[in-house]
C-alpha cells in the first residue's frame, strides 16, 4: 500500500479520562491505534520502548506491537482511535477490544497493511508535537459520538488528514537537518523555472552534490529533484494556458522545456489532457 491510497475506516474515536487505577499490560490490538494525550500523567510502553506522554504528543502503532498503558499519579486524558487504513473490513465489529499478547488470535485481525513508500507507518510512530491539530481530534470525536449523514465518510476524511499530518511530521523530523536546504531549493526552482534546472546546475548553485540534494528532496517532498522541477514547470504552464494567449510552443519554451514533445507528455501525465486539448 502507498501513503496516497489511505482511506481510513474509523471504528472508535473517543476522548477518555483514565483514573489513577487504570492499567493495561502487555496487550495487542486487532486494529491500528492512535493515542493523543491531552493532560495528566501516564506510562506507555510499546515494543519495549517506554514513554511518559505529555500534552500534544501522539502515538500510532499496528496490531504487530505489544503495548502497556497505565496511569501515573491522578490519571490522564487521552483520545483513543481504533482504525483501519482501508474500508475493506468495515463489516467487522464496531469496536474490537485488545487481547493479552499471549492470547492474540491472528485470524481475527481485520487487515494487514504494509506501506511500500512510508515505512514509518509499519512500526510504532511517536509524534512529539500535534498541538495544532487538537481541533481535528475534537472534530473526530464529535463526529463519532454524534453521527450524522455520511458520518463514516466524514470520519474517514478527518482521520485521513490526521494521518497525513503525522506522516508529514515524521518525514520532516527524519530530514530535519536538510529542511532549510530543501526550502531554499524549492524557492529557487519556482523563481527560475525558465532557466537551467538540471540536477548538476542546482547542485552547483547550492554547493552540494546533486545526489545529496536529490535525497533530501525525496525525503521531504516524496519527489525526486528532477520530478519536482518538471512538476513546477508544468504548474506554471497551466497558469500561462489559463491567463495568456501565448501558443503552446511559446509556453513550453517560457517554462523551460527544451522539447515540445517532452512538455506535452509531462503536462498530460499531470493533468490527463494535452496542453492543446486543455486550452
Amino acid at each position: 500500500m502507498k501513503l496516497d491510497d489511505i482511506k481510513p475506516y474509523v471504528r472508535y474515536a473517543k476522548i477518555l479520562r483514565m483514573g489513577a487505577d487504570y492499567s493495561s499490560v502487555n496487550m495487542r490490538a486487532y486494529d491500528n491505534r492512535l493515542l493523543y494525550f491531552f493532560s495528566g500523567n501516564a506510562r506507555l510502553e510499546i515494543d519495549g520502548t517506554v514513554y511518559n506522554p505529555e500534552r500534544g504528543q501522539c502515538f500510532l502503532w499496528t496490531p504487530d506491537s505489544v503495548y502497556s498503558l497505565s496511569a501515573d499519579g491522578d490519571g490522564f486524558t487521552v483520545l483513543v482511535v481504533n482504525y483501519d487504513y482501508t474500508f475493506a473490513a468495515r463489516n467487522v465489529s464496531l469496536c474490537l477490544p485488545p487481547a493479552p499478547a499471549g492470547m492474540f488470535d491472528e485470524s481475527k485481525r481485520p487487515e494487514k497493511i504494509c506501506f511500500s513508500d512510508f515505512n514509518e507507518f509499519n512500526a510504532p510512530l511517536f509524534i512529539k508535537d500535534m498541538h495544532n491539530n487538537e481541533y481535528d481530534f475534537h472534530c473526530l470525536e464529535n463526529e463519532f459520538i454524534s453521527p450524522q449523514r455520511n458520518y463514516a465518510a466524514m470520519l474517514s476524511a478527518i482521520m485521513q488528514k490526521i494521518l497525513l499530518v503525522c506522516a508529514r511530521q515524521a518525514g520532516t523530523r527524519a530530514s530535519a537537518g536538510s529542511s532549510c536546504l530543501v526550502l531554499s531549493v524549492i524557492e529557487y526552482i519556482h523563481e527560475n523555472y525558465a532557466n537551467d534546472l538540471s540536477n548538476a546546475a542546482i547542485g552547483q548553485q547550492f554547493n552540494y552534490h546533486p545526489n545529496y540534494i536529490n535525497r533530501c528532496m525525496l525525503a521531504s517532498t516524496g519527489q525526486s529533484l528532477h520530478q519536482y522541477v518538471v512538476n513546477a514547470r508544468v504548474l506554471k504552464a497551466l497558469e500561462l494556458l489559463q491567463t495568456t494567449d501565448l501558443s503552446v510552443t511559446e509556453i513550453s519554451r517560457a517554462v523551460g522545456f527544451k522539447s515540445i514533445k517532452h512538455f506535452s507528455q509531462s503536462f498530460k501525465r499531470c493533468y490527463n489532457y494535452s496542453p492543446t486539448h486543455f486550452r
